[in-house]
This record gives C-alpha cells, structure tokens and sequence, in this order.
C-alpha cells in the first residue's frame, strides 16, 4: 500500500511490456526500493467503464505508485490513446470514504463525477473522478485505500 493518500500515478501506454521494461530500467536507478515487491499485474481485465486491458502496477510501501496501462484498441481508452499518445492517464489519492469525499469536494464547487464506481472483481473498493476542470488538465481518482498481496490487489482499509 502506497505510504499515504497520494496512491498513484497511472499512464495509458501502447505496449505494457515494453512499458514494464523502461520503468524497471527507471525506477532501478531512481527509486530501487519499488522494485522489491512484485508488479501487481492483471494481463486480462476488464473495467466497466474503460473496456477491456492489461495493466500492472509498480508497488511502494513509501511513496507514490506507478501504474501502466494498455487499453484494447477497440475500448474507449484505446481510441483516446490512439489519438492522444501515450500520457497521464490520472492520479490517484486513497480516502477511508470516497462517496464523503466526493460530496464535500461537490460542496467547494470541484467537478466530480456522478455516482461511486464499483467493480464485482473487488467488492471492497468504490471510487469516484474529479474532472479536469477542476484539476487543470488530467483526471484525479479519489479510491478506498488498497494494498498488493502477492501480486494481488486486496482492501487496504484494514
């Protein structure tokens, strides 16, 4: 589990494994400690909203995570990555209440997206979208907190 509420930083790519491969060779040299845990990896996966991937996630127990991941070319994420590149997809910040979160930011006047995103592969997690209006320019995900067990992802909340 990330060591606080600044979870992650996720990029959309074009190949995962070549992806895998740079950020090994970039984060050897510039945050080792990354590369102690195994990638949390999930070569088939498919999410509600964004269609089918493949992504994996570098895990650190002491700063910010880098997440990777590669959209089927079909899927809405892969239309966008074909017209944009290869780019920040989001960030992510870990919160015990997404849903109370979501609502206090509504609150302050900050775009959020509608109702909590839920998904049956982890009954555990619920999170939600600030827009990039509000943000200046990239997505910001606002998720229960979370933790890698043996490749795995499992509820961090407890």
């Amino acid at each position: 589990m990330p060591s606080g509420p600044f979870a992650h930083v996720c990029l959309l790519v074009e190949d995962l494994d070549r992806a895998v491969e740079d950020w090994t060779k970039i984060l050897s040299v510039v945050d080792p400690k990354q590369l102690d845990e195994p990638l949390v990896r999930y070569d088939e996966f498919e999410g509600a909203e964004e269609g089918s991937m493949r992504w994996a996630t570098f895990v650190s127990h002491h700063g910010a995570e880098i997440q990777l991941m590669e959209p089927a070319p079909e899927s809405h994420l892969g239309k966008r990555l074909a017209k944009h590149g290869e780019h920040v997809h989001h960030i992510c910040f870990t919160v015990d209440d997404p849903a109370d979160v979501s609502r206090r930011l509504a609150e302050q006047g900050i775009a959020v997206s509608g109702d909590l995103n839920t998904d049956p592969k982890f009954p555990w997690q619920a999170w939600n979208w600030v827009l990039p209006q509000s943000v200046h320019g990239t997505l910001v995900e606002i998720a229960r907190p979370y933790k890698a067990v043996d490749g795995r992802w499992e509820d961090g909340s407890a």
